[in-house]
């Protein structure tokens, strides 16, 4: 039990016979920001001055609560990102390590729609995966939480699944996880396209660390969780992709409330 009276979250572990994952890591992505975080910065400005914070509501399974590095998962990194750029950030990170999209969705999602939040981050499915759901089942969960989502106005980025084939734990069956990792990824993607969620691509983001410097680049010591690179790649798929649909949202608000021309 941690000091705030949370629980500590729970590293997962691969047992004989099953892969147990948390998280991955996302390449480095640079991207020209200037415009899109001033006009996240206006639609946050209060009338008298003063920055209103945004609410940003992280949902998920360990990786959003940072298991195997320092510095938490990259739900805080985005937060820190956002903040650099002038945005006051409230983060509500609800994640819990070894949760399923059933989970959130029985778990965290009142708190989550609670808290009105403006943005709002999933990062689900390694556990799901790593217990042998079927992908129907997962299919049928994932699109009864993205509809309750979807009724909120903020602005949902959803990660598809690092491809899991390439950690240490995977050896030997690379070719059988690889090919569930493609069918949840298509999962999430086709839920992110029905119901306009923004997708982070951090398959592809975790694909390129791994070829640029190896497991070691991306994964912890105990080589299931991603190191604090590993989730600074994660915040760094998830940071222009956030920035764009705020900027988007806010742009789309004062469209719509302009007073018509004479």
């Amino acid at each position: 039990m941690s000091p705030d009276g949370q629980a500590r979250p729970r590293p997962l572990r691969a047992g004989p016979g099953r892969l147990t994952f948390s998280r991955v890591q996302p390449t480095s992505i640079v991207a020209a920001r200037g415009a899109l975080l001033a006009a996240v910065a206006v639609a946050l400005a209060a009338p008298a001055a003063a920055q209103a914070q945004l609410t940003y509501v992280a949902v998920g399974e360990s990786t959003a609560t940072g298991v195997g590095a320092q510095g938490g998962g990259y739900p805080p990194r985005l937060a820190r990102r956002l903040e650099a750029s002038g945005v006051p950030v409230r983060l509500l990170n609800l994640a819990a390590a070894g949760a399923t999209v059933a989970d959130v969705r029985r778990d965290q999602l009142p708190r989550a729609l609670g808290a009105a939040p403006q943005l709002l981050t999933i990062g689900i499915g390694l556990n799901d995966l790593a217990r042998g759901r079927s992908l129907r089942d997962f299919s049928k969960d994932l699109q009864v939480m993205a509809d309750l989502l979807h009724r909120t106005k903020a602005v949902v980025v959803i990660s598809n699944l690092p491809d899991l084939s390439l950690a240490p734990p995977a050896a030997g069956r690379a070719p059988d996880v690889g090919k569930r990792i493609e069918q949840y990824n298509a999962a999430i993607e086709t839920v992110a396209a029905r119901y306009g969620f923004v997708l982070a691509d951090v398959w592809g983001a975790s694909r390129a660390a791994v070829r640029a410097a190896g497991p070691g680049g991306f994964f912890a010591a105990d080589g299931l969780h991603p190191s604090a690179d590993g989730y600074e790649r994660w915040a760094d798929v998830l940071a222009p992709a956030a920035e764009r649909a705020l900027a988007a949202r806010e742009q789309a608000r004062r469209g719509a409330a302009a007073p018509p021309k004479p």
